[in-house]
C-alpha cells in the first residue's frame, strides 16, 4: 500500500512537471519578443552604472521623471504580457485558433484587432497564462532589483543589515507571483467545474461562487489603485534619498505589481461588478488606450529631440530610454500581430461558415461592440479582400524598407563628420620653438605633465575639481610649471574645459569652481540618448543622411559645454582652428598655459592627436599617430577637436574626418593619457636646455577598478608578498576574449607600473591622484578573477579594507538619516549627491598628501 501511494505521488508529480514544461513551451513559442526586450532591460540595469546615478538624481531633484518612469513600466508590463496572446492564438497553440473568432474595429483609420471565444466550453491553459502574465511581472522584479542595486553602496556601508533588506525586497518581488498563482488556480478550478458539470443547478451554483470571487477581486483591484494613488502622493511630497525612501520606492513598486496582477486577472470582470466602469472591460477601449499612450510617448520623444536643438529642459535619461524601449517593442509587436491577423482574416469566413456554433448574429453579438457602433466592425465578407489588400501594401512597404536599408548602408554619411575649415592665412598659432622658449623660462623649478583617465562626466568633473584645488593650494603656480595636459575620454574633456576656464577666469578659482558645478549639473545623458535613438538614427537612412551635415549629438554636447563656459546662447560653434583658438583664448590670456594633447583612437589601431603647439610635419613627437591639428586640407575647430576624444562606443558616434578616417574614444588605446605625455617628455629630452630639469608626472584617476588596483598594490607592499592565492572563476574562451578586449586598463596599469619604476630616477617624480571609494572584499575578488583561498590573506585583506574604508567614510561624513553623497559612477549625468561627494573628497585629507607633494616640489 505504501509503495502504491508513493507511486501515485510520483506519477502526479511527473504529470505536474510535464504540464509545467508543456505550458512553458507554449509560452516560449508566443513570447520570444517580450523575453528579448526584458533581457535587454535587465542587461541595461545590471550592466550600466549610470542607471544608478539616474535613479538617485530622480529621487533628489526630478520626481516628475521618477513618477513617469513608474507610469511607463506599468503600461509596459501590461503590453509585454498582452501581445504574446495574439501569437499564441494565431499559432494555434493549445488548439486555440479554431475556438476563437476575430474582429477588425476601425478607429480613425487605425485597425484594432480583438477576439472572442466561440465554444464556451473551450478550456484555457492557465499555466501558460501564468507565464504570460509573469512577463509583465518581470519588469517590476527588475525595477525592485534596480532600486536595491542603486541603494546598495549606502546600505552595505551604513552598518545596516543588507542581507535582511535584500531578503524582504526579494519577498516583495515574489508575493505578486504567488498571488497570481492562487488567483489563476482558483479560476482554473471554476473552469473545470463548469465545463465538467452536467447539472444546471450545479453550474448555476458554481457561477454564483465564481461571481463572488471575481467581485472580491475587482474590489481588491479598486482598493489597490487607491493605495497606489495615496503612495504616489507620499512619494512626490516626501521622498528622500534615505532608508525610508528606499522602502517607499520598494513598496510603491510592489503595489504597482499587485495592481498589475489584479488588473490582468479581473479586468474583463469589472463590468459585471461595477457597470459604470464598463470601459475598463472593453477590449477595444483597452487597445485604444495602448495606441494613445504610444502616440503620447512618441510626442514626448519628438519634444526631447527638438529640446536638444533649442536648449530646452529635458527630463531624466532613464525615462527617455524606457520610452524608446516601449516604442520599439510596441511597434514591433503591432507589426507581428498585424501579419498574424492578416493570415487569419484570409480564411476566417470560410472557417466560420463550417462552424455550427457561429452565425452572423452571434458573431456580431460576441464582439462586445454595442449595436450602434457595429458599423465600425469589418464585415466577415470583406475580411478576405482586406487581408489581401493590406498584405500587398505591407509587402510593398517591406520591399521598400529593404531597398532603402541597402541604399542607406552603402551611401556615404556625413552626420558624424567633423567639419574641416579652410586655413586662414593670418591665423596666429604657437610653434614649437616659441613654446620651448617659454619652458626655458621655467627651468628653475620642476616641470609637470598632467594626465587624466577617461570615465564619462564622472572623470570630467573629478579632473576639473582636482586641477582647481591644486591651482588654489599653489596660488596659481601649478599651471605655470606644467608642460602639458593629456588624457582620454572624460578626463581629456575635463582638461580641455579647464583650459578654457583657465584662459577666461585666470586665477579666480571661485568663478572657475562655479562653472565646473554648472557643467556637473548639466543633463548630457538625456541629450545623447534623445538624439541617438531619434534624430541621429533617422538621419542614417537615405536620403536623410544627406541633410544636416556635422550636427550630431556630440556636436550639440560641445555646444552645451561652450555655452556654459563662455556664457553664450548660440547653437553654432566657432570655426577658429584648434591651434588658433588655444593660442588666442587660452595661452595668450595667461601669457603661458600648458599645451593641450587631445587623444583619440583610429579604427586601424593608430592614435589620433590634436596638439595645440604647431610642430614641423617631419618631426615625430607622438609615435604611431595622425597629426590631426595640422591637416593638409584645412583644420578642425577647437570644440569639435575636443569632442573626438569622448566617443564612447554606441553612446557617442565615431568621429569621421574626411580623407583621414574614423576615430573613436581615446580609451580604446590608452585610457590614461600618460602615453602621449611620455612621448612629449622624450621629445623634449632632446633639447639640451630642457633635459636637465626635473619632471613630474601627475596622473588624475577616477575609476573604481583603478582604485581597487591601487589598493591591491598598496596591500602587497605593506605585507611584502607578490601573489594572491585564488580559486579562479571558470570562463568560456569567448567570454575571456571579450573581457580582455574590453578592458581599458591594460596600458594605464602598465604605464603606472612603468612610472613607479622610472621615478627611482631623482629627476622623475610620479604622483597619482585617485578618486577614493569604499571597497568590499568581493569586489577585490571579482577584480582578481577568483575567490581567495588563503585564510590568512583573507583576514589581513579584510582588516586592510576596513581600515581604508574607515578613512573614506570618516572624511565623506555621510551618516545622517538622509544621505547627502553618492559614490560617482561612469555616467553622463550626475546627481547632486555625487557632486557633493567630489566636494567632500576635495575638502578632506584623502588627497592632501598628493597635493602637498606637488606644492613641495613647486617650492623647491
Amino acid at each position: 500500500m505504501l509503495f502504491k501511494n508513493i507511486g501515485n505521488l510520483a506519477l502526479r508529480f511527473l504529470n505536474f512537471v510535464d504540464n509545467i514544461v508543456s505550458a512553458f513551451g507554449k509560452f516560449g513559442k508566443s513570447s520570444y519578443l517580450s523575453l528579448l526586450f526584458l533581457g535587454i532591460i535587465l542587461l541595461m540595469v545590471q550592466g550600466l552604472d549610470q542607471a544608478n546615478t539616474l535613479l538617485v538624481d530622480m529621487i533628489e531633484d526630478d520626481k516628475i521623471s521618477l513618477m513617469l518612469c513608474f507610469v511607463v513600466i506599468s503600461v509596459f508590463a501590461s503590453v509585454l504580457s498582452h501581445y504574446p496572446r495574439y501569437i499564441y492564438y494565431a499559432e494555434d497553440i493549445n488548439k486555440s485558433r479554431d475556438d476563437h473568432q476575430w474582429y477588425v474595429y476601425k478607429w480613425l483609420g487605425y485597425p484594432i484587432f480583438t477576439f472572442s471565444k466561440i465554444d464556451k466550453t473551450y478550456k484555457q491553459d492557465f499555466k501558460a497564462k501564468f507565464f504570460r502574465h509573469c512577463l509583465g511581472l518581470v519588469i517590476f522584479i527588475i525595477w525592485h532589483y534596480y532600486i536595491y542595486q542603486t541603494f546598495y553602496p549606502k546600505l552595505v556601508f551604513s552598518h545596516l543589515n543588507a542581507d535582511l533588506i535584500k531578503g524582504i525586497t526579494l519577498l516583495l518581488s515574489v508575493i505578486p507571483a504567488l498571488v497570481l498563482i492562487v488567483l489563476l488556480d482558483k479560476l482554473d478550478v471554476y473552469q473545470d467545474k463548469i465545463v465538467g458539470a452536467t447539472d444546471e443547478v450545479i453550474i448555476k451554483q458554481v457561477k454564483a461562487e465564481k461571481h463572488k470571487f471575481y467581485a472580491l477581486g475587482v474590489t481588491a483591484l479598486l482598493l489597490v489603485i487607491g493605495l497606489v494613488l495615496i503612495t504616489a502622493i507620499i512619494l512626490v511630497s516626501s521622498l528622500k534619498f534615505s532608508l525610508v525612501g528606499y522602502w517607499l520606492l520598494q513598496i510603491f513598486t510592489f503595489l504597482l505589481a499587485l495592481m498589475y496582477i489584479l488588473f490582468r486577472v479581473f479586468r474583463v470582470y469589472v463590468r459585471n461588478v461595477y457597470f459604470s466602469l464598463n470601459f475598463v472591460s472593453d477590449s477595444i477601449a483597452y487597445l485604444r488606450y495602448y495606441f494613445v499612450f504610444a502616440i503620447l510617448v512618441i510626442l514626448f520623444l519628438i519634444y526631447s529631440n527638438v529640446a536638444v536643438h533649442y536648449s530646452w529642459n529635458l527630463l531624466n535619461a532613464m525615462l527617455i530610454l524606457l520610452c524608446y524601449f516601449f516604442i520599439f517593442y510596441y511597434s514591433i509587436a503591432c507589426l507581428v500581430k498585424y501579419f498574424f491577423m492578416l493570415t487569419i482574416f484570409k480564411s476566417q469566413k470560410k472557417d466560420l461558415d463550417k462552424n455550427p456554433l457561429v452565425t452572423k448574429k452571434s458573431y456580431l453579438y460576441n464582439s462586445g461592440v454595442p449595436a450602434d457602433k457595429r458599423d465600425k466592425l469589418l464585415p466577415l465578407d470583406e475580411q478576405k479582400s482586406f487581408a489581401a489588400r493590406r498584405r500587398l501594401i505591407a509587402s510593398a512597404i517591406t520591399f521598400f524598407i529593404i531597398v532603402l536599408g541597402i541604399i542607406s548602408y552603402n551611401s556615404e554619411s556625413v552626420i558624424h563628420e567633423l567639419e574641416i575649415y579652410e586655413n586662414s592665412a593670418d591665423e596666429d598659432v604657437l610653434d614649437m620653438e616659441a613654446f620651448k622658449l617659454k619652458l626655458r623660462e621655467r627651468t628653475n623649478k620642476p616641470l609637470f605633465f598632467v594626465a587624466a583617465h577617461g570615465g564619462g562626466l564622472k572623470a570630467n568633473i573629478w579632473t576639473m575639481k582636482v586641477l582647481n584645488e591644486i591651482q588654489h593650494k599653489s596660488n596659481g603656480d601649478f599651471l605655470n610649471q606644467t608642460i602639458s595636459f593629456s588624457g582620454a575620454s572624460g578626463g581629456m574633456m575635463g582638461l580641455s574645459l579647464y583650459s578654457v576656464l583657465g584662459g577666461k577666469y585666470a586665477n579666480d578659482f571661485t568663478a572657475i569652481g562655479n562653472k565646473i558645478d554648472e557643467v556637473a549639473f548639466e543633463n548630457f545623458a538625456s541629450k545623447d540618448l534623445s538624439l541617438m535613438f531619434g534624430y541621429d538614427f533617422v538621419r542614417k537612412l537615405y536620403p536623410f543622411s544627406k541633410i544636416g551635415k556635422y550636427r550630431d549629438r556630440s556636436y550639440y554636447s560641445m555646444v552645451t559645454y561652450r555655452n556654459i563656459l563662455e556664457n553664450e546662447t548660440s547653437m553654432t560653434l566657432d570655426s577658429m582652428s584648434f591651434n588658433a583658438y588655444w593660442k588666442k583664448h587660452i595661452f595668450d590670456e595667461r601669457d603661458y598655459f600648458p599645451s593641450l594633447i587631445i587623444n583619440t583612437a583610429k579604427t586601424n589601431g593608430k592614435r589620433g592627436v590634436f596638439y595645440s603647439v604647431k610642430y614641423p610635419n617631419d618631426s615625430t613627437i607622438f609615435h604611431n599617430s595622425d597629426n590631426l591639428s595640422q591637416l593638409y586640407n584645412g583644420s578642425i575647430a577647437y570644440y569639435e577637436s575636443v569632442s573626438s576624444t569622448n566617443r564612447f562606443p554606441a553612446l557617442s558616434p565615431a568621429a569621421k574626418i574626411s580623407s583621414h578616417g574614423h576615430y573613436i574614444d581615446a580609451g580604446a588605446i590608452d585610457n590614461s593619457g600618460l602615453l602621449s605625455s611620455y612621448d612629449l617628455h622624450n621629445y623634449l629630452l632632446k633639447d639640451s636646455t630642457l633635459n636637465k630639469t626635473p619632471k613630474v608626472f601627475v596622473e588624475i584617476v577616477n575609476g573604481r577598478n583603478n582604485y581597487i588596483w591601487y589598493l591591491i598594490q598598496k596591500f602587497k607592499k605593506e605585507h611584502k608578498f607578490s601573489q594572491f592565492e585564488i580559486d579562479e572563476i571558470e570562463q568560456d574562451n569567448i567570454v575571456a576574449d571579450l573581457k580582455t578586449g574590453l578592458n581599458l586598463d591594460k596600458i594605464p596599469n602598465y604605464l603606472s607600473d612603468f612610472f613607479v619604476d622610472i621615478s627611482k630616477d631623482p629627476k622623475i617624480t610620479y604622483i597619482p591622484i585617485y578618486l577614493p571609494f569604499q571597497i568590499e572584499l568581493k569586489e577585490v575578488e571579482r577584480f582578481l578573477g577568483g575567490e581567495l583561498t588563503n585564510t590568512n590573506q583573507v583576514i589581513e585583506l579584510e582588516y586592510f579594507l576596513n581600515r581604508e574604508n574607515a578613512k573614506v567614510k570618516k572624511e565623506i561624513n555621510d551618516n545622517a538619516d538622509i544621505w547627502e553623497t553618492y559614490e560617482p559612477t561612469l555616467a553622463r549625468h550626475l546627481s547632486a549627491s555625487t557632486i557633493k561627494y567630489y566636494d567632500r573628497v576635495i575638502q578632506s585629507q584623502l588627497i592632501t598628501e598628493q597635493i602637498n607633494a606637488i606644492n613641495i616640489l613647486l617650492e623647491e
